[in-house]
């Protein structure tokens, strides 16, 4: 039978419980990552922002304290935001605006090697009108310049380098395209980087003039945002590995699943069978490698088991209580119809004598029929408790010697002399002397002997019934424990075929074994052997 795939199934609940932990574990850790990249890369933009600042630190305080041309600061703060891919602004001690560059673009420069180099002051060294000291400097030695200037203008210089040079005259105009990235800056024509992400990061610093005033205060901000494409690709891998998992998981789970469901199904399909009536099904789990299905379908098959053998005993009980009963109590039905027609007072007392016996025996099987049903139910067994054998025996034989005595029949016993103690139900055990000692002495004719024998050997005792009776025919000796039968060299003698019944089955619910020997017309030996409490 194939199990539904419904929301309460397991087949389909295992896998949503695998991709869910996966998932969970998945968001749990990528979340954790990506809170540890960030707060690294936002620790480093920082450092960045604030190592520059205070490296620029001394030299605007210079700059700003020698009285600057107009335009100047801009321009130095143009080319260091540009150098270092930040956005720097300069405040006065009022939190006016001085100097703004802006977020830098990302094309925004282009490079050009000259000739002889001619003189541009930069970062204060000399004036953009001319020489600091008011004299023309010219450089006798031969030079390149090297100068970055502004692409959307071309006369606003970001940078200039001059550099020793011995060799022939370069070309005048060497132009090299520069753009700008968050990492620096790259000889390309256009930048593939995007000038938009930027790191949020702020850093400002305090600018003190040499008697501890204040000037004003550098900000550093939107400068590269080291971590954003690496945070970005981690982001990426993780949301793809977290799929992944999550597949993974439920595929697993799915597999568990159908490891999990293929024993419960072989259950219910047995449970099914049994409950159609077929009570020879059992599971099959041998291929099974958990130890906890192999002990439930061991339990099951168990009890399967039980269940097909007490069925079998029921019907068993029925029929043959059925047929037991219908020979008595036609008997008595009849006997009871002949007294109520009868006329004669000695004839009507006669009938209802015999009426009166047929009952009795009715009484006596319905007793041991019950009794029977009982010790096969093992209803008793909680009851269990030490029983001083040694006693039990002594009390039951006495009770038989007399009986015997009277009977013209010589009884015996043979005890020993320590106490002998077993695990069971008193009267149970005491039922088996009972019924061994009363057949005994119901087969063995006047002048015959009986002997009642009890021996403790090691963890076992035996308790032994022998007499000089009628003995079993040969061919009744595998059946003589069977509820009913009676041998047939019996049929003479009173009995409904139960007591030997019932001493087997008290026997097999103590965890006893019981033997027979036995001859016709030289006697009959049963042993019945238990274990010792």
């Amino acid at each position: 039978m194939v199990m539904k795939m419904n929301r309460n199934s397991i087949r389909w609940r295992l896998p949503a419980s695998y991709g869910v932990i996966a998932l969970l574990a998945a968001l749990s850790l990528g979340s954790v990552m990506l809170l540890v990249l960030r707060n690294y890369y936002a620790r480093q933009e920082r450092e960045y922002l604030l190592g520059n600042a205070i490296a620029l630190q001394p030299i605007l305080v210079q700059v700003m304290q020698s009285d600057p041309p107009e335009g100047l600061l801009q321009d130095q703060i143009t080319a260091i935001a540009f150098l270092s891919q930040v956005q720097i602004r300069l405040l006065d001690s009022n939190e006016n605006v001085i100097a703004d560059s802006g977020i830098p673009d990302s094309n925004q420069a282009v490079a050009v090697a000259g000739g002889p180099a001619w003189d541009i002051p930069f970062f204060g060294s000399e004036s953009a009108s001319g020489p600091a000291n008011g004299s023309e400097k010219r450089m006798s030695e031969k030079r390149m310049s090297i100068v970055i200037y502004s692409e959307e203008t071309s006369d606003r210089m970001l940078f200039r380098k001059e550099i020793p040079y011995s060799g022939p005259a370069p070309q005048p105009d060497v132009i090299l395209p520069v753009s700008a990235s968050p990492y620096g800056y790259v000889f390309v024509e256009r930048s593939q980087s995007d000038p938009a992400r930027r790191s949020s990061q702020v850093a400002n610093i305090p600018l003190t003039a040499s008697d501890g005033s204040l000037l004003g205060e550098l900000e550093f901000s939107n400068g590269p945002s080291y971590g954003a494409d690496i945070i970005g690709s981690v982001t990426r891998a993780w949301l793809l590995a977290s799929v992944f998992a999550v597949v993974i998981a439920a595929l697993a789970g799915w597999f568990a699943s159908k490891s999990v469901t293929r024993p419960v199904l072989a259950l219910e399909k047995a449970t099914r069978q049994m409950e159609q009536g077929d009570l020879h099904a059992r599971v099959d789990l041998r291929e099974e490698r958990q130890e906890e299905f192999l002990s439930l379908a061991n339990s099951f098959n168990g009890m399967a088991a039980q269940v097909e053998q007490t069925i079998s005993t029921l019907r068993e009980f029925v029929a043959d209580a059925a047929h037991e009963l219908h020979t008595p109590l036609t008997a008595l039905l009849a006997n009871i119809e002949l007294a109520h027609d009868e006329k004669n007072a000695s004839t009507r007392t006669r009938y209802l004598s015999r009426a009166q016996e047929q009952g009795q025996r009715l009484e006596v099987l319905v007793q041991n029929l019950l009794d029977l049903s009982r010790i096969e139910a093992a209803e008793s067994k909680s009851m269990f408790a030490p029983v001083d054998l040694l006693q039990l025996a002594h009390e039951v034989g006495e009770q038989f010697a007399s009986r015997a005595e009277q009977a013209n029949r010589l009884f015996s016993m043979k005890l020993p002399e320590e106490r002998v103690a077993v695990q069971g139900s008193e009267t149970q055990l005491r039922q088996i002397a009972i019924n061994l000692l009363e057949n005994a002495l119901k087969f063995t004719p006047a002048g015959g002997w009986i002997s009642l024998h009890l021996e403790h050997a090691l963890d076992q005792v035996t308790l032994t019934v022998s007499d000089s009776g009628i003995g079993i025919p040969p061919d009744d000796l595998p059946h003589l424990f069977e509820r009913f039968h009676r041998g047939r060299n019996a049929s003479e003698y009173p009995g409904n075929g139960l007591g030997l019944a019932i001493v087997k089955a008290i026997v097999e619910a103590h965890q006893g074994n019981v033997a027979v020997q036995s001859e016709p017309m030289r006697g009959t030996s049963i042993a019945v052997s238990l274990p010792v409490a």
